[in-house]
């Protein structure tokens, strides 16, 4: 049985808040089955090198909580308490395993009436769009992820975009046509794909979300040499054998639009990689 309306103080469900360790369990019901509407809370998820720009525009109403990639953990903890009405995650943490995974989760929960949208930047504005999942039919990069589900964009404008392949992502990505072998703060890593904003690499050295790097990748006789910031990581092993190795993406800070175009020419396949 529910507590009674009188008896609930100003941190009840009804204000965005909880009842204490006692009646968590009874919310926890309430938000999967019982009677409750979700909280006028929005709860926002991104980066923290995107943060701040999301941050300075004012995407939702109500009570707004928001969590950096590095608390996820505290994240799913709000959203199991406060039911909030708005899940908001930014469009590319949801595409890496940390986010794919968060979403998972949350999904997980059952929470009725709560809606997981997805953070978006289009014509340089951010805006927010509703978020679904469909198997990525033919993806390039699912290898021994076959099970790789697919970021799909439900507003009329990001479909026209998804039948393009261009999707969420500001770029096209190109697979690299042969093993190459870039270097990235001194140290070996292999080029899997690349684009005019960023691109991926396994490294047996760790490379950590945010951190500033140095890159230089092989061109002929000559090296395109690039900063960036490792937007995501994931630790990853060898299915046969003991070899570990790091997955990583970076966005380059400081890269010439032109000058990477003609690198992609030189060293990756004609058509770019599918949108995931």
């Amino acid at each position: 049985m529910f507590e009674p309306e009188q008896n609930r103080g100003r941190h009840s469900p009804d204000h965005g808040g909880i009842w204490g360790k006692s009646a968590k369990k009874r919310w926890h019901s309430g938000c999967v089955g019982g009677p409750f509407v979700p909280s006028n809370i929005s709860v926002v998820i991104a980066t923290t090198v995107r943060m701040p720009a999301i941050q300075s525009v004012s995407l939702f109403s109500g009570r707004v909580i928001r969590f950096t990639d590095n608390k996820l953990a505290a994240a799913l903890e709000s959203i199991q308490l406060n039911h909030p009405r708005l899940i908001a995650i930014e469009a590319l943490l949801a595409q890496t395993p940390a986010g794919k995974g968060f979403i998972e989760r949350v999904e997980r929960l059952g929470l009725r009436g709560s809606a997981i949208h997805l953070i978006v930047q289009s014509n340089g504005k951010w805006t927010t769009t509703p978020y679904n999942v469909e198997p990525a039919a033919g993806a390039a990069d699912a290898g021994a992820h076959g099970d790789r589900k697919a970021v799909i964009i439900t507003t009329p404008a990001a479909a026209a975009a998804a039948l393009k392949g261009a999707n969420t992502r500001r770029a096209h990505r190109f697979k690299v046509l042969e093993s190459l072998n870039a270097v990235v703060e001194n140290k070996q890593a292999n080029l899997v794909n690349i684009s005019i904003l960023g691109a991926q690499v396994v490294s047996q050295p760790s490379l950590r979300p945010n951190d500033n790097v140095k890159i230089a990748l092989p061109d002929g006789d000559a090296t395109v040499r690039l900063t960036a910031h490792v937007a995501w990581s994931v630790f990853e092993q060898a299915r046969m054998g003991s070899e570990t190795y790091y997955r990583a993406g970076m966005e380059f800070t400081d890269a010439a639009k032109e000058i990477l175009e003609d690198y992609c020419r030189r060293h990756c396949e004609d058509l770019p990689l599918p949108s995931y």
